[in-house]
């Protein structure tokens, strides 16, 4: 068995408690999770925030009070079943079964059964009966099974703080105790129940009466293992300080850990019940005991630091590559070339992890013996493990030359975080305090392999030139005041002297002339949207003698017939290819990537066994503001004008794809990854036009030729950053795009078109805007639209308001009129349907001011129905849900009888167009300030 912590927590509504879930998963880094009562249907899941956070995940989710999901860290559990055998008739969301690191986990959420008698007791007995039969084919495996959930049954009397207030529910009658002792006869342990015997444990406490605060609990989430599980048991817990948090669940986490090793009969972890202190103690808080010199020094240097369990195994705070240094306060350190290594102090002893969690404690006896004597009982060390040159600088391959010949003693250990000592949680620590901290444990060393990475307050760039003088990798720079975070953040940047990376090696060729064993090894990046393995081409130079007879002989049993990579090479460069199995790593040198994906001028610097292959995709070079510029910032209304984007000035908004080869436009083969990169280059264009405006989403699920789907409020829509508004605020539910994470999450959601208010959430009771849209008969030729346009225009002038046009991206032109908010949505709709009813009159063989085909038969209709609370227009840069995906465009005036087709602009051709620019047309709309007046009432005929 591996080292496993197996969890099962009711989190009572998942987006409801969301945070306080991803900050359990990040804090105690469970290795898989059983979820009841998600609350959530399966569409608005949260499956990206999971994902996020490291976890691969199965659920099945249900809008009412039930559904159930699996998590496992690092890996995507495989879904067995869902539902109970022989009750295929029951639609809710109750039972999950799925496989994960190499356990089948049976996740249920057993009925209430409440008001008993009745039928939903009689559901629950029912159910449960459905369970025992199939726990009992379960219990009987050869495979590790745990049977984790919310059971709704208080199996004794003794797991309960009193029995007076609940003799009548249904958690305590006699049926459901003799349903879950049924469970137990069969073989199944108990895990809490078992390690504790005589502790008095809850996982529940009701909301009323101060249940909480006074430990009035219950015990009714429950870890049964079978015998092929149990005897690997070593301890378990509750995590109790999540019941304390803000807006928790009433459950809180129970878990129990699975030793590597079989336990001795009778034998528990030292470190049962820490994570229940909390419980314990809660009625009676117990005297604080001394804190040993340690701890008292962590918490005196801050006051951020918390008692807190420590946990068993710790996620790394990784960096993202940036272009340059941003503003703010940084300390800077070396970027050493070696492996990242986190060191667990538990009880003393002292054990090595890679960042992906593999124990290397064996590998590294001696850095072992240093970091046991520093004489830390509890603690968790983070830092790089690295082989000097004679020149006294990191060598990646003589590090991995140490680990092959056993030679630890050239192995330095470099630690720059402390995020654990001695009962003391670092992590909320400011970084400089957790520096310090650590600093002073590593002065008191006496070994030479255990170092300190010291850090400087120079100038970023002076010390990138110099570390690159010395030819070393490059910089790490951490943001004064930061947490200590597991997971990618903008807190720890790097900075590198030439581009080098991870690839996958797909494959290697024969050698040729002199050269031994092979000639070149082919590499592969994952697309970061799609998941995807493409090829990336080759690395034939950087090997030593021994670094090709090493490798060979890693390569030759991973070879396999056909290649692993979507794209494989052709012709001569597929000639004398041997394909491999998708696992190794190489680090690679190099000068860039081509647009085509293939790396020029690589060298290869070694192979890497501490992260995963599938994690692999291109390193791509951010800019960062200061912390908290966004919230410092302009609000999204007092966003500037678009102005012309570039890609050296316009970060990637990141996207995760499904189904991006889906064709969403049969007529031009048009795909979902196709959208998707339109709208992340046409970002810094579209975000403006949506923001603060509430917006009504067009959906193709399946296509533009199949059902589309018009949607005005967030119900049902897992989309991160989304905004929302109250009912109270515009009538009726509604939702806002401010970012490019909201608008790539609607495009992730099938979203083609973008309609938006003509108010923003600054006073949605007042239009700042009206359209008019000019809606032609189709049998019309297009010079009718241009010259019905410009007489618009002319009206529009001689009451004297400046507008500005876009196209519809269909048949018609969108002429917007900016207002000062002033008027009522009633006023303004009525005076834009005076200007329509005054052209009519005016030239009635050309327009008309009433809707429908019949109505416009020979003419156009100028459209004045969009300036109604609650109505919408197509906002301008959205793509239209038609055939060849053409795009709603602003224009300049002059432009217009220059215009082919309110359709010419699709997702193909826009940024053609749009990089030729030289002023936005639409670059005064923000700042007009115009009102409706009397006069101008006058002029159309207005009483």
């Amino acid at each position: 068995m591996k080292r496993l912590r197996i969890a099962t927590f009711n989190i009572n509504g998942i987006n409801a408690r969301l945070p306080n879930l991803l900050t359990w998963l990040e804090r105690e880094a469970p290795d898989i999770v059983c979820l009841q009562e998600l609350k959530a249907a399966d569409k608005s899941f949260p499956a990206k925030d999971i994902e996020a956070a490291g976890y691969g995940v199965v659920y099945q989710g249900q809008t009412a009070w039930n559904g159930v999901a699996i998590l496992a860290r690092d890996a995507q559990p495989l879904e067995i079943r869902r539902g109970l055998p022989g009750n295929e008739s029951d639609k809710q969301a109750r039972y999950l079964e799925a496989a994960a690191h190499g356990v089948i986990v049976a996740c249920l959420y057993l009925p209430n059964g409440n008001p008993r008698p009745g039928p939903k007791f009689d559901y629950k007995l029912a159910w449960f009966e459905h369970l025992i039969e199939h726990a009992r084919k379960l219990q009987a495996s050869e495979h590790p099974v745990v049977l984790a959930g919310d059971f709704n049954v208080v199996p004794t009397d003794f797991d309960i703080y009193n029995t007076r207030s609940w003799l009548k529910d249904a958690l305590l009658q006699p049926e459901s105790r003799e349903c879950y002792q049924r469970l137990l006869d069969q073989g199944w342990v108990d895990s809490l129940r078992h390690l504790h015997p005589e502790e008095q444990l809850y996982t529940y406490w009701d909301y009323f009466r101060r249940h909480w605060q006074t430990n009035s609990g219950l015990r009714i989430d429950h870890l049964l293992l079978n015998p092929a599980l149990a005897p690997y048991l070593a301890s378990a817990g509750v995590d109790t300080w999540v019941r304390g948090e803000d807006h928790p669940s009433d459950h809180a986490p129970t878990w129990v850990e699975i030793s590597s090793r079989k336990q001795k009969r009778g034998q528990t972890s030292k470190r049962q019940g820490q994570s229940t202190r909390t419980a314990s103690s809660a009625g009676s808080p117990e005297p604080e005991k001394p804190q040993p010199p340690a701890k008292q020094a962590a918490k005196k240097r801050s006051v951020q630091a918390v008692d807190r369990p420590m946990p068993d195994s710790l996620k790394p705070q990784l960096t993202i590559l940036v272009e340059s240094a941003p503003p703010g306060e940084w300390r800077f350190e070396i970027k050493f070339d070696g492996y990242r290594i986190l060191t667990r102090i538990l009880d003393g002893e002292v054990r090595c992890f890679t960042r992906n969690g593999h124990d290397w404690t064996d590998k590294l006896p001696e850095q072992v013996a240093a970091v046991t004597a520093l004489g830390i009982e509890n603690g968790w060390l983070d830092g790089e493990m690295v082989v000097p040159n004679e020149n006294g600088l990191p060598d990646f391959q003589a590090l991995q030359n140490a680990f092959e010949t056993q030679r630890s003693g050239n192995i330095l250990y470099y630690v720059f975080d402390l995020p654990y000592l001695n009962g003391v949680d670092l992590r909320s620590t400011a970084l400089e305090r957790r520096r310090e901290v650590l600093a002073a444990l590593l002065s008191k060393s006496p070994s030479r392999l255990l170092r300190f990475s010291d850090d400087f307050e120079e100038a970023p760039e002076a010390l990138l030139n110099s570390a690159c003088q010395m030819q070393m990798e490059g910089l790490i720079g951490k943001r004064v005041g930061s947490a200590y975070r597991s997971r990618r953040s903008d807190d720890w940047i790097k900075l590198k002297c030439q581009r080098r990376q991870e690839f996958v090696v797909v494959g290697y060729t024969a050698p040729k002339g002199a050269r031994a064993k092979f000639g070149a090894l082919l590499l592969a990046l994952h697309e970061s949207s799609s998941g995807e393995l493409r090829y990336a081409g080759k690395v034939g130079t950087g090997f030593s003698e021994s670094t090709l007879n090493s490798i060979h002989g890693q390569l030759q049993p991973l070879e396999t017939k056909a290649p692993a990579v979507a794209n494989p090479p052709t012709g001569a460069d597929a000639r004398g290819v041997y394909w491999l199995k998708p696992v190794l790593l190489a680090e690679i040198a190099f000068a860039q990537i081509t647009q085509d994906g293939i790396v020029r001028h690589a060298v290869f610097q070694g192979l890497r066994t501490d992260k995963p292959a599938t994690d692999i995709t291109e390193e791509r070079a951010k800019r960062i503001g200061p912390k908290g510029a966004a919230e410092q910032g302009a609000s999204p209304a007092a966003a500037k004008p678009a102005k012309r984007i570039s890609s050296s000035n316009s970060p990637e908004p990141h996207l995760r794809l499904t189904h991006p080869d889906r064709v969403i436009d049969p007529s031009s083969g048009l795909t979902k990854r196709d959208l998707a990169e339109f709208y992340v280059r046409t970002v810094d264009w579209i975000v403006p036009q949506l923001a603060n405006r509430p917006v009504a989403l067009v959906r193709a699920p399946e296509g533009i030729g199949a059902q589309l789907f018009f949607q005005k409020n967030p119900e049902g829509l897992a989309i991160p950053g989304i905004d929302s508004i109250s009912k109270a605020q515009a009538g009726h539910p509604a939702m806002v795009i401010n970012s490019p994470e909201a608008l790539l999450g609607a495009v992730q959601m099938s979203t083609i078109e973008l309609h938006t208010w003509n108010a923003t959430s600054a006073d949605l009771q007042r239009p700042d805007r009206f359209v008019l849209d000019l809606d032609p008969d189709p049998s019309l030729p297009w010079k009718s639209m241009v010259e019905a346009t410009q007489l618009t225009l002319t009206v529009l002038d001689e009451l004297g308001l400046q507008s500005f046009l876009k196209t519809s991206g269909g048949k018609g032109i969108h002429i917007v009129v900016p207002l000062t908010p002033k008027d009522s949505w009633q006023d303004v709709k009525a005076f834009s349907h005076s200007i329509v009813k005054y052209m009519a009159r005016l030239i009635p063989d050309r327009f008309s001011a009433v809707a429908g085909p019949k109505n416009r038969v020979g003419r156009i209709f100028i459209d004045y129905l969009r300036n109604g609370l609650g109505a919408t227009t197509i906002c301008a840069y959205s793509v239209r849900a038609r055939e060849g995906l053409p795009v709603s465009v602003p224009i300049g005036r002059e432009e217009v009888s220059e215009l082919k087709a309110a359709n010419s602009w699709t997702i193909v051709n826009l940024h053609q167009r749009l990089n030729e620019l030289e002023e936005d047309p639409w670059a005064g709309l923000a700042a007009t300030r115009q009102t409706i007046t009397r006069e101008m009432r006058q002029r159309i005929g207005m009483k």
